[in-house]
């Protein structure tokens, strides 16, 4: 029984010790991005050797694939929790005003979006965040447009593309024109610009697909 005990600790130990690397390698990808890092400078954020981090990432390849699969399963599971809801363009905005929550308080996030812009100086493959992002703004603006919320004249596709790119767009613009305003606002504002192309006039307020 005490071995069986002394398994179970060890086991939560290495499960501590791993998501305190992917917590500080996510600070060093985004403040460094991935050319930049090395993992002494991880190793001695935590005050462990190298051998640890390489216990558990043998390469800088493997930690920033890890780092962005750990974000990309949590923000599926907020997608999901979108979709439970019933997507809707006020269910979109919720969720993207979900995403610039997270991206002002999570590194890891903010670390993902770096690297996987950078995923060419990367030799392991990386996941795609914006592809499931893509696909839920197209799901939300056709469940609108079923339920009458979206003009009828209003190409889904092409909508979901700018709304996301314009969503993309305000994170990379507020690193060089930093006036003190919040992404979350950002977010707001865009929302209300694309509120007066995308409904349907006719509508006072939008329905959600059950």
């Amino acid at each position: 029984m005490h071995e069986k005990q002394g398994m179970m600790k060890r086991a939560e130990q290495r499960a501590q010790t791993r998501q305190a690397l992917l917590e500080a390698a996510s600070l060093e990808f985004e403040a460094n991005g991935y050319a930049a890092t090395v993992l002494s400078d991880i190793s001695d954020r935590l005050g462990m050797t190298k051998g640890t981090v390489y216990f558990h990432f043998p390469t800088k390849a493997l930690l920033a694939q890890a780092v962005s699969a750990t974000w990309t399963e949590m923000w599926d599971a907020e997608i999901a929790r979108s979709r439970d809801r019933g997507l809707s363009l006020d269910e979109l905005e919720s969720l993207m005003i979900r995403i610039a929550e997270r991206f002002q308080s999570d590194s890891l996030m903010r670390a993902t979006i770096r690297l996987v812009r950078e995923r060419e100086l990367i030799e392991e493959e990386l996941p795609r965040p914006f592809d499931a992002w893509l696909e839920v703004t197209k799901e939300a603006l056709q469940a609108s447009r079923e339920s009458g919320a979206l003009r009828d004249d209003i190409d889904v596709d092409a909508a979901a593309w700018q709304v996301l790119a314009n969503l993309v767009g305000i994170q990379m613009l507020m690193q060089d024109l930093n006036d003190g305003r919040s992404i979350v606002e950002r977010v707001r504002e865009m929302w209300a610009v694309h509120r007066v192309t995308l409904a349907n006039p006719g509508r006072t307020a939008d329905v959600s697909s059950s």
